[in-house]
């Protein structure tokens, strides 16, 4: 089973903001874990040098997997045009192109559904905790 944790669940998982998502980084080890670019650059682009540096020992320890890859655009346009933002289209349209299984993630436009149709399941950090019993 391929995962893919949005930019949002790092970023409260680093942070210690959000006991779910804290607990999904202490657990990494157990599951196939893809980072699409996207999330690494949002990741980036949020945290100081300090979290960063962190963000990619704990993924190293755990044996993430980065995808530096450009998503074929046919994916974005297909969630931009579910009215996604541009950032969330490409990490929407990569889930689906790389036939990840689960993404887990806070955001609002992914948790309303939007995995219907497609080849993954959204998850929150408190559902992808209990149905793995984090």
């Amino acid at each position: 089973m391929l995962v893919s944790l949005d930019a949002n669940v790092w970023i409260f998982a680093l942070l210690g903001s959000n006991s779910f998502c804290e607990k999904i980084l202490l657990n990494l080890s157990e599951f196939d874990i893809v980072v699409p670019n996207q999330v690494r650059a949002e990741v980036e682009r949020n945290l100081s040098s300090k979290y960063v540096k962190r963000f990619y020992q704990v993924s190293h320890e755990a044996d993430v997997q980065f995808n530096y890859e450009s998503v074929p655009d046919v994916y974005i346009s297909m969630f931009e045009a579910k009215g996604l933002k541009k950032g969330d289209a490409i990490i929407g349209g990569f889930v689906e192109w790389q036939q990840v299984d689960k993404i887990v993630s806070d955001n609002r436009d992914f948790l309303r559904g939007l995995s219907a149709g497609h080849h993954f399941e959204v998850m929150s950090p408190q559902e992808f905790c209990e149905e793995f019993d984090l």
